[in-house]
């Protein structure tokens, strides 16, 4: 089943890599002097964490694509940042800080994409890796979380919620995605952040391909209100044992897919 995959994979890698980030206040630098430098801070960005898109940031700060990608070129060059082709701009060390290097958990994350792109998995272990660390992840994050910090998660959710059932397609699960990187970055844990989004990245082709039900739509949708909803409360017990109700939602689709023998093209035996 996996080795149909590598061409939905090619198409999916741009929906792990726009994981949703803080909005930064409207400002309209004059130059591009110190332009990385502002929205580092303003977002109070670590090494590992990723820069908003070109375009995002284009209209962010109401200046051209070009000039924007120019001043990402320019604090690559002076090692503030990274460029990686098709999967963004990262940190690589605080703003002001020329002594750092990536961050160890970013480097895991690129590595870990190799390994799991070199040979086919086994679907139902990336999904068992996937509980693992998103019921680490959703504890650390309902431990720490300040209120304030969840506005991102809050955008991502209503975004979600405002797109029919019907008309669920790539950005919808783009979108699922995004929440749950969220949540990885919420946790503080940049190295267990770049894992999920390394399975994440393998896991999207699969996600793409799921055949919901109006049922299963509505389950998810209120299964991703109750996990904001215990992020907001801080109650780790409850949040581990949510994500873990919320990630079998989509292990029994799946596992319903492969039960059903798939459909024959021809009418005649063999």
């Amino acid at each position: 089943m996996a080795s149909g995959t590598a061409d939905l994979r090619l198409r999916t890698q741009h929906i792990v890599s726009s994981a949703t980030n803080a909005i930064v206040p409207k400002k309209t630098p004059t130059d591009l002097d110190g332009l990385v430098d502002k929205i580092i801070a303003d977002q109070s960005l670590v090494p590992g964490d990723r820069l908003p898109s070109i375009r995002e940031l284009a209209t962010q700060f109401g200046m051209k694509s070009g000039a924007v990608r120019d001043a990402l070129l320019d604090a690559q060059g002076k090692g503030i940042v990274k460029v990686l082709p098709r999967s963004g701009t990262f940190v690589a060390q605080a703003a002001g800080d020329l002594s750092g290097d990536l961050a160890p958990g970013m480097h895991i994350g690129a590595r870990l994409e190799e390994l799991l792109a070199a040979r086919d998995q086994n679907l139902f272990h990336l999904l068992d890796v996937r509980e693992t660390l998103e019921r680490e992840a959703i504890g650390l994050a309902a431990g720490k979380r300040e209120l304030q910090d969840l506005f991102p998660l809050r955008q991502i959710l209503e975004e979600m919620a405002s797109i029919p059932a019907s008309e669920r397609d790539a950005r919808y699960t783009q979108l699922d995605i995004e929440f749950h990187l969220e949540i990885a970055r919420l946790s503080g844990n940049t190295v267990l952040m770049a894992m999920l989004r390394a399975l994440l990245e393998e896991l999207a082709p699969y996600l793409l391909e799921i055949s919901w039900s109006a049922e299963r739509h509505a389950q998810t949708d209120a299964s991703h209100a109750r996990l904001y909803s215990v992020l907001v409360a801080g109650d780790v017990e409850v949040a581990t044992s949510e994500i873990r109700n919320h990630l079998q939602v989509a292990y029994n689709t799946l596992l319903d897919q492969v039960r059903e023998p798939p459909e024959m093209s021809g009418s005649d035996g063999a």
